[in-house]
């Protein structure tokens, strides 16, 4: 066996990639590392590019049920992207926090950047806070807001907030969080809201994916903005396009892409819950899952779920968003606290939160955590919980298509 590379990564009996790399054979004097890599082959466009041993790379949505119990961490041997993110893996964390990079502060990214600028660095993680938006005024207005937050004399560190460039971000930022839109549905819109906005957010997630491309980057790329799953697919497959279109093996990793819509499903459902009395059992023991939409499934207990309870949950989940429509206010105060702010800094931390991560070819729903990429987390589930998860997934495969239209980097 032979380990390449002296930082707290090393790769085991693939000198081609520590090649590539630059990694030389690792010195018997240094202590062991804390990660080893293996080789592996696999299909870039269904498979997470680099794996944690806890994650089994050709799961479908069986990962949200059991977990894998590998020694070693592997990788995608043959894919062009993958050297750059064994390199950035191979980097320790750095112990002062990580720099967010927030791109469009309108309702739901003002909010979230209020509620993670109050909150202090030890909690967080997050010790700056980069802010772009395309409206000058709108970026210098929140710039003012953002600066303004403190404590008197409370000797708490809260995060550093400053403007920054979308030619910039990407090489200042360690996590990129997608929040911009071209416009809200108005109210009283009565097809599905969150679509509408898939055609106009996709073109201007294209003019990031150029500037993350430009800077190499290969920090976490998060998606806010709706239809979160369907950005999150479209992040992934418009990095990959090479000159003739073709999928190059070149863009973002699918396992540093997710999605943070669901936390604010979850939460409607627990205010129904709440209304009727057994919140406490949904809270110990229920999940969500699926897309950030009307297809949502919520159950009450994954191993003894109720039929009924879970279809209530669920049904809360889907019709919350419309019942503050109705009522004649646009809803982004929960979605930018419950998805956004409480999400982001216990995702960073590795804690497990609910978020959209890359399960077979489609970004999909439910418990995860962060190691390096977001995966699911998995639970004890009964099998009509699993059988549901399956045929929704099967679903939303074929939704793709649609969604999408004909695309030969499509992994379907």
């Amino acid at each position: 066996m032979t380990l390449y590379g002296d930082g707290r990564a090393a790769i085991q009996d693939d000198a081609e990639m520590a090649g590539r790399l630059k990694w030389a054979t690792r010195r018997r004097s240094r202590p062991e590392p804390k990660i080893v890599l293996v080789p592996r082959e696999g299909d870039p466009r269904r498979e997470p590019w680099v794996c944690p041993p806890r994650i089994d790379p050709a799961a479908g949505v069986e990962a949200f049920r059991r977990g894998a119990r590998r020694k070693h961490w592997s990788y995608l041997s043959g894919v062009p992207g993958v050297p750059r993110y064994l390199a950035r893996l191979a980097v320790p964390p750095d112990p002062r926090g990580v720099r967010v990079g927030l791109a469009g502060v309108g309702r739901v990214g003002g909010t979230a950047a209020a509620v993670l600028t109050a909150t202090p660095v030890e909690r967080s993680g997050i010790r700056e806070l980069l802010i772009y938006d395309v409206d000058g005024a709108n970026l210098e207005r929140w710039q003012h807001e953002l600066g303004s937050i403190a404590g008197f004399r409370s000797g708490v560190e809260l995060p550093r907030v400053r403007p920054t460039a979308l030619n910039q971000v990407f090489h200042q930022c360690d996590v990129f969080v997608f929040a911009a839109t071209v416009d809200v549905p108005a109210l009283g819109t009565r097809e599905d809201v969150r679509m509408v906005q898939f055609a106009p957010n996709r073109a201007i997630l294209r003019s990031c994916l150029a500037q993350a491309r430009a800077a190499d980057f290969a920090g976490l790329f998060l998606v806010v903005s709706d239809p979160v799953d369907w950005l999150c697919l479209a992040a992934f497959l418009d990095s990959q396009a090479d000159a003739a279109g073709g999928f190059s093996g070149a863009g973002l990793a699918p396992e540093r892409i997710a999605g943070i819509g669901l936390g604010v499903m979850w939460g409607r459902a627990l205010m129904a819950a709440r209304r009727e009395g057994f919140e406490n059992e949904v809270a110990g023991a229920g999940a969500a899952f699926g897309p950030h939409g009307k297809d949502v499934l919520v159950f009450d207990d994954l191993r003894h779920p109720s039929p009924v309870r879970s279809e209530l949950l669920s049904h809360a989940a889907r019709e919350g968003n419309m019942i503050v429509r109705h009522l004649g206010f646009l809803p982004y105060v929960a979605p930018a606290v419950s998805s956004v702010a409480l999400a982001l800094p216990r995702l960073l931390a590795g804690e497990e939160v609910l978020s959209s991560t890359f399960v077979r070819g489609l970004w999909f729903g439910g418990p995860s955590r962060y190691d390096f990429g977001v995966h699911p987390s998995p639970h004890p589930m009964a099998a009509e919980v699993e059988t549901q998860l399956a045929a929704l997934h099967a679903r939303l495969a074929r939704q793709s298509v649609a969604t999408l239209g004909p695309d030969p980097k499509s992994p379907f």
